[in-house]
């Protein structure tokens, strides 16, 4: 049997959807779902990825959350989102509407680039990290924080457990009956790639990749530096 491709593929749609649906819980639901860790993961990655006077790409921007971040940093962030509701949101005006797997900017114009629990929705993410070392500068930096699988069988199930049941309860609270949309975060851990295997993605497409675990690695940040030469081709 042919392996699936890493990314949500079909579902991409409901997920994008979701989220929209969310936007006014968006950062009060998300902080509480990662147990109050999100804060501290986005700082990590963006003191990584970002410097002084930096271009950054922030892909999957959503309302500007990690943009924010990365303004108290020096860079000047260009936010990516595919939803126009969510970049209007974000109140910044370097907002472009697009996809991972079509990033609309010239080759190697981004000193750096950050992603915060976006990456993991991607419809096709070998294309997307093409696409994203095809605009990043070599040498530049990529660091995201989002959802982790664990490579050992008993933790993916326990964070599994947790995310079947705890998202769309906080949601509820968070913002009544349609912070049941956060029940999607389920199906799209269901999709991810084991920690192990993201790691391998990565290092493919960006040249190097490290890891650090958190929450039973049930939340990474990964830390990324783009080598020299083109990127792979999507297969």
């Amino acid at each position: 049997m042919k392996p699936r491709r890493a990314g949500l593929q079909h579902k991409w749609a409901y997920v994008v959807n979701s989220l929209q649906e969310i936007i006014p819980s968006y950062e009060r639901a998300s902080s509480r779902i990662s147990l109050y860790q999100d804060k501290r993961m986005r700082l990590e990655a963006v003191s990584f990825a970002a410097e002084k006077g930096d271009l950054i790409l922030d892909l999957g921007a959503g309302p500007g959350s990690m943009s924010r971040v990365v303004v108290r940093a020096g860079g000047e962030p260009v936010l990516l989102d595919a939803s126009r509701t969510m970049l209007r949101a974000s109140g910044f005006p370097n907002a472009v509407q697009g996809i991972f797997e079509h990033l609309p900017f010239r080759e190697g114009v981004f000193d750096g680039a950050v992603s915060g629990f976006a990456v993991r929705d991607a419809h096709d993410l070998p294309v997307a990290l093409g696409q994203l070392s095809r605009v990043l500068k070599p040498g530049g930096r990529f660091a995201l924080c989002d959802l982790g699988k664990p490579d050992d069988a008993l933790r993916a199930l326990a964070v599994a457990m947790y995310l079947r049941v705890m998202p769309p309860i906080i949601g509820l609270a968070s913002t009544g009956r349609v912070g049941l949309r956060y029940g999607s975060l389920f199906d799209t851990y269901n999709l991810v790639l084991h920690n192990s295997e993201l790691a391998e993605l990565l290092t493919r497409y960006l040249g190097s990749a490290k890891l650090h675990k958190m929450q039973l690695g049930g939340a990474i940040v990964a830390k990324c530096v783009k080598g020299g030469g083109p990127a792979p081709t999507a297969r």
